[in-house]
């Protein structure tokens, strides 16, 4: 296997042909969960790469070209009030494609990093904590994520966050106070967060509460 392209928390990416790409998790994992959520909203229309094969901790998934939302605005190539707007855009049709059970599909981790902006338009990625529930508690995270990055002063977009944060509250499509307790849990208890992230919790919290 060649060095991959891409590389998250969890999984690296690799180049497979011009079309595919495997996305390989470090852990041992089933993938196909996470597969069965993205082939289901695809079927209802919404952006997410199409998925050619899953398997264990493998995903052979349709290569995307573009850059994240997150590197377009860094370049000045999408306007940090534009990239809100469609932030917000794609949690709104997100949580009115039909549940896989009851509830909502939430995605859980929706951030500018994990939309790809393509051809075809956005793209969002990363689904491994896609599943059914509350839309407020979608809404939370992404706010909450946001506020972390802007409290980290070393991370490359700390500043853009904030403004992006700020635009993003008014339009939300929903109350992203409501679970927000919620939603600092939940990443409280992720795996792959660091102690210095738990730790400036409770004040991302703080910033999405006095920014609402």
């Amino acid at each position: 296997m060649n060095e991959p392209i891409a590389a998250g928390r969890e999984a690296d990416i690799f180049a497979l042909d011009a079309g595919r790409v495997l996305r390989r998790y470090r852990r041992v994992a089933d993938v196909s969960a996470e597969a069965a959520v993205m082939t289901h909203v695809a079927a209802h229309g919404y952006p997410v790469p199409a998925v050619h094969e899953a398997h264990g901790s493998d995903m052979v998934l349709e290569h995307l070209d573009g850059p994240t939302m997150a590197q377009a605005m860094a370049a000045g190539e999408l306007p940090i009030t534009d990239g809100a707007t469609l932030l917000a855009a794609l949690l709104e049709r997100l949580h009115k494609v039909p549940p896989l059970t009851s509830g909502s599909i939430v995605h859980l981790d929706l951030h500018p990093e994990n939309v790809m902006l393509t051809g075809r338009g956005p793209v969002v990625i990363d689904w491994c904590n896609a599943t059914d529930g509350e839309p407020d508690l979608d809404i939370a995270l992404s706010a909450l994520i946001l506020a972390q990055v802007e409290i980290d002063r070393s991370h490359p977009w700390s500043a853009a966050a904030g403004e992006f944060l700020d635009a993003f509250l008014p339009l939300a499509p929903g109350d992203p106070l409501r679970l927000l307790d919620d939603a600092v849990s939940i990443k409280s208890r992720q795996s792959t967060i660091t102690p210095a992230e738990i730790e400036v919790l409770g004040t991302a919290a703080d910033r999405v509460r006095g920014g609402r």
